[in-house]
């Protein structure tokens, strides 16, 4: 028989806002939570504390044992394998901190790759982004309500397609970002939206934040638009296959910089 989550269940998986810091100097923004089935709504589901994960506790403590290669370790020896999205957040915010490409890149990359496994979207003092989406039930991809081997039409029927979850979640996803801007906590001097093909979504988002975007040329195009605090939003392209180069993320931490000042 199949499993169904509860109205409570529901709620929390929609409740979450993502990995690391409520208090992060820079926020990156997805469209998607992916991954997903059934056993792993289950994890989330049992963690007391689910608005914000540590990425890197979630995933070594419950997901990366299973997997032939690490994106995380406890082990300070170990060589930690890169995730390619990841590798450019932990990229531009070395670049953001001053760190030297030379540096950055030496030694098989340690430092980048320690930045990953023990910075990156994590809760702990040294923690300083925050990794979030629009839509926060992971599923396998962006055109599938669930995975191959989990069907959400019948682990949440309270929604009968994807489209009827993104249409119904949407207000209250704009209503979490809205109350997480307004709280004391927040001091996120930009948020960066990646992925040129999710621009659309990411306009009709930040709209209902007041934000409006105006586009600017570096060596990619890129767009920006400032919150009420004056703090601002990018729209950039996707940070892997081959969509932006190292060129670009330095033009654009320049831009960031600049910002901070405004």
């Amino acid at each position: 028989m199949q499993e169904i989550l509860d109205k409570q269940d529901l709620e929390k998986l929609e409740n979450f806002i993502g990995y690391g810091r409520e208090d992060a100097k820079i926020i990156f923004f997805d469209l998607e939570e992916a991954g997903g089935g059934l056993e792993n709504l289950k994890t989330r589901i049992s963690i007391k504390e689910y608005k914000f994960l540590d990425c890197k506790r979630f995933h070594l403590d419950h997901f990366e044992h299973k997997k032939p290669y690490k994106l995380h370790s406890d082990n300070p020896d170990y060589k930690v394998n890169f995730q390619s999205v990841w590798k450019f957040m932990s990229y531009m915010m070395l670049r953001l901190d001053n760190v030297p490409n030379k540096q950055i890149f030496e030694n098989n990359s340690i430092v980048l790759r320690n930045y990953q496994n023990n910075r990156l979207g994590t809760k702990n003092k040294d923690g300083e982004t925050l990794l979030t989406e629009i839509f926060p039930i992971p599923c396998s991809n962006l055109k599938c309500w669930g995975t191959k081997d989990s069907d959400y039409t019948k682990i949440i029927p309270s929604y009968k397609s994807k489209t009827e979850y993104q249409t119904q979640v949407l207000d209250k996803r704009i209503e979490i970002f809205r109350n997480l801007l307004d709280s004391k906590k927040f001091s996120a001097n930009a948020i960066i939206c990646y992925g040129k093909t999710h621009w659309k979504e990411f306009k009709r988002f930040f709209k209902e934040l007041d934000v409006e975007f105006e586009e600017k040329e570096l060596s990619k195009n890129y767009q920006v638009g400032n919150l009420l605090n004056g703090k601002k939003v990018f729209l950039i392209p996707f940070l892997g296959n081959g969509q932006v180069s190292y060129k670009f993320l330095d033009e654009l931490v320049n831009e960031i910089r600049e910002s901070y000042a405004t």
